[in-house]
């Protein structure tokens, strides 16, 4: 029986042996790996960051949806009643009556106006910042106890904020903005001031808005074409107020 030919043998085999004998390698060289893990992080970047601009776009259009929602209700209580809902203080966590789950239980009994969840701010509770003390700042941390830690000065829920024109003025001793209207407010992205209430009224801008870097009433409100950094809130504005309807968020 004739002896197998060397030659024969599959180049399958042969090419194995020949890498064997040769030292070729199969594994990643350190900087080849360097380079997969940079371009798997820049990927990964890009992903993240239009995840959270579709997490803000989609708060943005419920935001929307629930100011449009409550103004309804707002509209279908004065109906009935010939006046806008009042805010009344619930001291101590909301002394100004502007946290529309406790500012409008009236909307929800004797009569539902609206169901309780519409009230909900899709970005959430305004920030804890520090500031000097005058309405509408944001709100700041006290505490009578120095050896207990601070506690929210302003009811934290999380809840739209609602502005009733009248009792507004007198609460900031501005006789001029008492107009019959009313302001519901969803905090935005920044989830900070709430200074878009002075929109109507731009000359009545608080001179402390500045601390913020808020120097006209319009750098509050939320602009749809800044992305996730942009400041500023949405609103609803009605009654006889000189601006109207949803402000900020819209295309």
């Amino acid at each position: 029986m004739p002896r197998p030919n060397r030659r024969s043998l599959p180049a399958r085999g042969r090419g194995g042996l020949h890498r064997f004998a040769t030292g070729s390698r199969c594994g990643l060289t350190l900087i080849e790996l360097l380079v997969t893990a940079a371009i798997v992080g820049i990927l990964a970047g890009i992903a993240m960051a239009n995840f959270q601009r579709a997490q803000v776009q989609a708060k943005v259009s419920a935001g929307k949806s629930q100011l449009r929602t409550l103004a309804g209700a707002v509209e279908r209580y004065c109906v009935d009643y010939g006046t806008y809902p009042t805010p009344a203080p619930s001291f101590p966590d909301d002394p100004f009556g502007v946290v529309a789950a406790t500012a409008l239980a009236s909307l929800t009994t004797p009569v539902a106006y609206i169901a309780a969840d519409a009230l909900r701010d899709p970005f959430g509770t305004l920030r804890l910042q520090a500031g000097p003390p005058s309405f509408g700042d944001r709100p700041r941390l006290t505490s009578a106890d120095p050896f207990r830690p601070p506690t929210p000065g302003f009811n934290m829920i999380q809840s739209l904020l609602f502005f009733h024109y009248p009792r507004f003025s007198y609460l900031i001793d501005q006789p001029a903005m008492n107009v019959h209207g009313y302001a519901s407010v969803s905090v935005g992205p920044d989830r900070a001031d709430s200074f878009i209430v002075y929109l109507p009224f731009p000359s009545h801008l608080p001179a402390g808005a500045s601390h913020y870097g808020v120097n006209t009433a319009a750098d509050t409100v939320y602009d749809p074409t800044n992305g996730t950094v942009s400041g500023g809130d949405m609103a609803w504005f009605g009654g006889q107020l000189s601006r109207g309807g949803l402000i900020g968020g819209a295309p």
